[in-house]
């Protein structure tokens, strides 16, 4: 693969992840009055944004054989695992208290609070006491958060059962994006955990091409359904949620 051809892949992806997130800004300034959790929901579209557009420095540097940011070949930093490790944490740890947050059971609630600490703790843990923080990407951390996740979102499908809000799915945003981030780290996780892999001298072509075609189409699905809940809902001028 050459840098062109991993900008043609991460692009879309890129300019996806800001029109959701412009979309959400947009989805804000129309409902009135403004839920505290979508809100926060987009303010963390818009870190995914930051997140992504620094991240990307690795792999330019790679597929550009680092004729740019020629100063991290050689380094920890050469590959950019620890950027998405801190990130993983962040990620599956906000998800899961935005799902969980539309429960009525208090005990329930406060159970999944004390699991994402632990979450969070126990992979630190993990990271200074392994040597992969710079070198992969965490199983403990991809397998768990998305456990957790998948919970949450199941928790989150049982109190829709249980309410009348099935019958107006189609203006309930949180459904839309339940939606998209389920389908997206059930499709993405199994990938990788092996993504140490990631390495075309070791002949591991077949996966990297797997790996790519994988993330664009999951992440064009997530995205895409984000978008097109924040604008069919942002019709709704009054919302709770």
């Amino acid at each position: 693969m050459e840098l062109s051809d991993f900008l043609f892949f991460i692009l879309p992806i890129f300019i996806l992840e800001v029109s959701a997130a412009l979309a959400g800004s947009h989805y804000l300034k129309k409902t009135i009055p403004r839920s505290r959790s979508t809100r926060h929901f987009v303010y963390f579209l818009w870190f995914t944004v930051f997140v992504e557009f620094i991240g990307s420095y690795a792999p330019i540097a790679y597929f550009s054989d680092y004729r740019y940011f020629t100063f991290i070949k050689g380094t920890p930093f050469e590959n950019n695992f620890w950027w998405y490790q801190i990130y993983i944490l962040v990620s599956f740890s906000f998800l899961v208290l935005y799902f969980i947050s539309f429960l009525k059971n208090t005990l329930l609630k406060r159970l999944f609070a004390l699991l994402v600490v632990g979450f969070i703790i126990s992979s630190v843990i993990i990271y200074i006491y392994t040597d992969g923080f710079f070198k992969s990407t965490s199983q403990y951390a991809s397998i768990t958060g998305t456990l957790l996740l998948f919970f949450s979102v199941i928790l989150f499908y049982f109190e829709l059962l249980k309410s009348n809000l099935l019958l107006q799915l189609k203006r309930f945003l949180p459904f839309y994006l339940s939606v998209g981030v389920l389908a997206f780290n059930l499709c993405v996780t199994p990938v990788e955990i092996f993504s140490e892999y990631f390495n075309l001298e070791g002949g591991n072509n077949l996966f990297v091409k797997l790996r790519v075609n994988v993330l664009l189409y999951a992440n064009i699905f997530m995205y895409a359904i984000f978008i097109v809940g924040f604008l069919i809902c942002s019709r709704k001028k009054k919302s709770s949620y």
